[in-house]
């Protein structure tokens, strides 16, 4: 069933209405500091002269010598600013119109407003975030286990994973309230092809990224088992590889927690 998500619509538009805003400020200032009148441009024997017209009635305006190249600059841009905030003020008016008549939780309410009775019997095409977190989390599969001698790592929520690195990156994931899912399989055509460390979901986006810590780098036959689970994941044709994240660390390089937060920032928020 594909899943709906008119709240990231409502929380897009919301984000475009705040930039526009800010846009039409900066603009507006940088207009009040323009030189006076408008440019007028000429073409004479192949090239190109601006005259400064300060009275509209006054079809000429003034030569613009090379060393007032700088004022044709800022009348240019006083132009071009002019012309761009009316269309984003036009802009802005549209998203308000349409932010005012917009209600994101009025296809729940639907679902909502049924009886317990009908909600058995029929299927919500629109979830909220929470919901589907809610579901994305409960889906059933099968974790690889840990050997009876395997060194106990835990994360703050509670997650057992493999190494003390993998701690750092699902506490990093806790903490900014990623929903992730430890060692989530990925299949080729029905058959086991990799099993990620995390699994993470963009909310925002509702959508899944695989992310990948290769954290023994120093280690020949580690590093030559990553590069052919790499090389599985670039050959799957179901797999969008935009989608890994990818996380190393080497005895002389250790993991990065501000690169961890740049992943995070960068494909999960």
């Amino acid at each position: 069933m594909e899943v709906y998500n008119l709240d990231s619509t409502f929380k897009a538009l919301k984000l475009q209405q705040t930039t526009i805003k800010k846009t039409i400020a900066v603009i507006k200032r940088r207009i009040s500091m323009s030189p006076e009148g408008f440019l007028r441009v000429a073409k004479k024997k192949g090239s190109f002269q601006f005259y400064q017209r300060l009275d509209a009635k006054d079809p000429n305006g003034i030569y613009l010598q090379r060393k007032d190249h700088a004022i044709a600059q800022k009348l240019a841009q006083k132009d071009y600013d002019e012309r761009l905030l009316k269309v984003l003020e036009e802009q802005l008016k549209s998203i308000e119109q349409f932010l005012n008549n917009y209600d994101p939780a009025a296809p729940q309410k639907v679902y909502e407003n049924l009886s317990d009775p009908r909600k058995t019997l029929v299927t919500n095409e629109f979830l909220s975030d929470e919901e589907y977190v809610k579901r994305w989390l409960s889906e059933p599969y099968h974790r690889l286990g840990f050997k009876a001698d395997a060194p106990e790592f835990y994360t703050t929520g509670g997650v057992r994973v493999r190494s003390k690195s993998e701690v750092i990156i699902g506490e990093a994931l806790e903490r900014h309230n990623i929903p992730y899912r430890y060692e989530y399989p990925v299949y080729q055509d029905g058959v086991l092809m990799a099993v990620p460390d995390f699994n993470c979901l963009n909310v925002r986006l509702r959508k899944d990224y695989y992310w990948e810590h290769l954290g023994m780098l120093d280690d020949e036959a580690y590093a030559d088992n990553n590069v052919r689970k790499l090389n599985q994941y670039t050959l799957n044709p179901d797999f969008d590889e935009s989608r890994l994240i990818l996380t190393t660390e080497t005895k002389k390089h250790p993991l990065n927690t501000k690169v961890i937060e740049e992943k995070i920032r960068r494909y999960l928020l």
